[in-house]
């Protein structure tokens, strides 16, 4: 895919215009910030990938916040490696143990959701790659398509949401 096409993916015509465009990518940062920093929050959501795990169109759904579980790994790792190293420094204040806590339960909720989706990537390849090709191909912002992969993308998209 040349960088045109990539460009025109993430910037259609008229982006700086569109409410649509500017309100979708302020919930996605919101909601990869909130996933990173509070993953806790989001129990819900990993109770209902563990129950769907079999289910690659549902697990998909999870993916507008799935770099943020990746990130909260990364994030609450390196605090806890912090903490860690101020607890070998002084002693044990309360505080330090409930941050300590609170990062070890970030990092639980995020490597159940990891887990889940990466074996299930592993398990159904073609089910995962049909839904990759849609998402990196489909029309967004309710712009109409203008490609060829654009269109099987949206009856892709079509058949899908009619199953």
């Amino acid at each position: 895919m040349r960088l045109g096409s990539k460009l025109r993916g993430v910037f259609p015509r008229g982006w700086w215009r569109s409410a649509r465009w500017w309100i979708t990518g302020i919930r996605e940062l919101a909601l990869s910030t909130i996933a990173a920093v509070t993953t806790v929050v989001f129990v819900g959501e990993m109770v209902r990938a563990v129950r769907h795990r079999d289910e690659p169109r549902t697990l998909a759904r999870l993916a507008s916040t799935f770099e943020g579980y990746v990130s909260s790994l990364l994030v609450n790792g390196a605090g806890l490696g912090v903490f860690g190293t101020m607890a070998i420094e002084d002693d044990l204040p309360v505080m330090l143990v409930l941050l300590t806590g609170w990062c070890l339960s970030n990092i639980g909720v995020s490597a159940v959701v990891f887990v889940v989706v990466a074996q299930s990537r592993i398990r159904r390849p073609a089910a995962w790659a049909e839904l990759d090709f849609v998402e990196q191909h489909a029309p967004k912002y309710g712009w109409p398509p203008e490609t060829v992969e654009e269109y099987r993308a949206q009856q892709l998209q079509e058949l899908t949401s009619e199953a």
